[in-house]
């Protein structure tokens, strides 16, 4: 008898386990949902990827649990946290338009003091026309035109910072999709702001993808990229940024009217709408020619486009 009491005991106290687990399981899930329906799932895009890059500069830690709920979809955290596989396939869902080249290391890798201008592309690796550089094995590229922006803008006293670190790595560190490329960005202007205090001017220097013929001119016989200057309004204060950009604009048309292509203000559904423009009202996106431009073009453009940055900039505009 008393072994038979003994054993129901034991089975009563295994019971109430099993309760209590289940309930605490229970609970978690729908404190969980509750919270997920609340908060995450009524995130929009802008306000994730914004929580994300500042969960990345703010924290030391490796990716954690919290991370990994916020940035992987359902069933790589399913794989991760059941199966162990740290990351699935990942295929970008934005095409990427046009000549497309490789990191181009910098050629006048020199410390700047004080800069004020940075220099950053978020689609580092639009590329433009070979044929000129075919002896160089080097496809000319924006981040290129970058580094020529800037020592153009140095000789002319305005201390310019380019952003060299590798906007590629960062995505694929991230397992972020191509269309993200404007949140790794963020991360590095962030950065840069953080450990440049004397930055004022900030340029998102692309190129576009359309025809040689809309996105060049010549002038005394000189071929020429044209400029097109891209602010996105689903943002507040958008209107500061267009200010700097009409001002350079203006500064270009008043060279020649052929040299740019106007201001084009980007915003609602289908597109970015800021292109980090929030972070200072001197942010603005320079598509700088085409893809059929060559370096020769952009080279000569830029010899025009680093006065009205400087006019700018010394407040003459």
């Amino acid at each position: 008898m008393a072994k038979r009491m003994k054993r129901r005991r034991k089975l009563k106290f295994g019971v109430k386990i099993g309760l209590s687990i289940s309930i605490i399981f229970l609970t978690f899930l729908y404190i969980f949902n509750l919270l997920y329906t609340k908060f995450l799932g009524k995130m929009d895009n802008e306000k994730l990827i914004n929580t994300l890059v500042n969960y990345n500069l703010n924290s030391k830690k490796n990716q954690n649990l919290f991370y990994d709920l916020m940035n992987l979809d359902s069933a790589n955290f399913l794989l991760k946290y059941t199966l162990g596989v740290e990351k699935g396939e990942y295929e970008p869902t934005e095409e990427v338009s046009g000549i497309e080249t490789g990191y181009i290391e910098d050629p006048y890798d020199r410390k700047v003091e004080e800069p004020i201008v940075y220099i950053y592309n978020t689609h580092q690796t639009e590329g433009y026309q070979k044929s000129n550089n075919a002896s160089y094995n080097i496809t000319p590229s924006v981040l290129m035109a970058g580094y020529i922006l800037r020592e153009s803008l140095n000789d002319l006293g305005v201390p310019t910072l380019v952003e060299t670190n590798d906007i590629t790595e960062i995505l694929r560190v991230h397992n972020w999709k191509y269309k993200y490329s404007y949140a790794a960005s963020k991360i590095l202007l962030q950065d840069a702001i953080e450990k440049n205090n004397s930055l004022n001017y900030f340029i998102d220097l692309h190129r576009d993808s359309m025809s040689h013929e809309i996105t060049s001119t010549e002038i005394d016989n000189k071929s020429y990229a044209k400029v097109l200057f891209v602010i996105g309004k689903d943002h507040e204060n958008y209107e500061q940024n267009l200010k700097m950009a009409t001002a350079i604009n203006d500064y270009m048309k008043n060279i020649n009217p052929k040299l740019t292509r106007g201001i084009s203000l980007k915003g609602g559904s289908g597109v970015n709408g800021i292109y980090n423009q929030d972070v200072s009202p001197n942010a603005i996106l320079i598509e700088l020619g085409g893809q059929y431009n060559n370096i020769t073009e952009i080279n000569n453009t830029i010899s025009l486009l680093s006065k009205a940055i400087h006019a700018y900039v010394k407040g003459e505009l």
